[in-house]
């Protein structure tokens, strides 16, 4: 009797045991364990997407690419200048001639930058040059306007355009009355010149070409 008592024991205590163990197992409320990871206190942080830079357009160059001259005395070269001064006088304030009659080339010489040059005293006889410069946009609208008034332009990188007229003086005795525009656009530049009983080209407009486009 004593024998299977203590055989009893043997078998009841580990089972006790193992009861014990599987109690420590258990979460401190009775609930088995979570296989999940323990959750941060902390808020959870936001992603912040940075915006995307929006490309900016460069403005283009200047597409006129064409310098007007700061001075009168550079606009001929250097021998037709003299010539010219040593003849008669460079922008006399009484004169007051437009450079061209054409309408549209008026509106676009008020709106771009300019030089004027004048040369003779008030009478009949003057010359008056304007150089300006010139977009693409507003080089077509020369171009076309002077086709459209009459004027003969050559095909060239800078074209030539030309136009004259005499008319016969209403006095008897009095030399007949001529004059005439010359036109040189091309290359974002356009230079115009107006003149009246002056015989001076082809050389005049020949020698602005040389020194204003090479």
């Amino acid at each position: 009797m004593e024998i299977r008592t203590r055989r009893l024991a043997a078998v009841v205590l580990p089972l006790v045991m193992l009861g014990a163990l599987a109690a420590c197992a258990q979460s401190p409320d009775g609930a088995a364990p979570s296989s999940s990871a323990p959750t941060s206190s902390d808020p959870t942080a936001t992603a912040t997407t940075e915006p995307t830079p929006t490309a900016t357009a460069t403005p283009p160059a200047d597409p006129v690419g064409f310098a007007v001259p700061g001075a009168c005395e550079d606009v001929w070269t250097p021998e037709k200048f003299q010539e010219l001064s040593a003849s008669t006088v460079l922008n006399d304030p009484g004169v007051t001639m437009l450079s061209t009659e054409v309408v549209e080339g008026l509106e676009v010489l008020d709106v771009v930058p300019h030089l004027r040059c004048t040369w003779g005293e008030p009478s009949e006889w003057g010359i008056a040059t304007t150089v300006a410069a010139v977009d693409a946009t507003q080089t077509a609208t020369i171009v076309d306007a002077l086709s459209r008034e009459g004027f003969v332009c050559t095909e060239a990188t800078v074209q030539r355009c030309e136009r004259s007229q005499t008319t016969p003086s209403d006095t008897s005795g009095a030399p007949d009355v001529t004059l005439g525009e010359t036109h040189l656009i091309g290359e974002g530049g356009w230079v115009a010149t107006h003149w009246l009983n002056a015989e001076v080209e082809p050389g005049y407009s020949d020698s602005i070409a040389a020194q204003l486009w090479g």
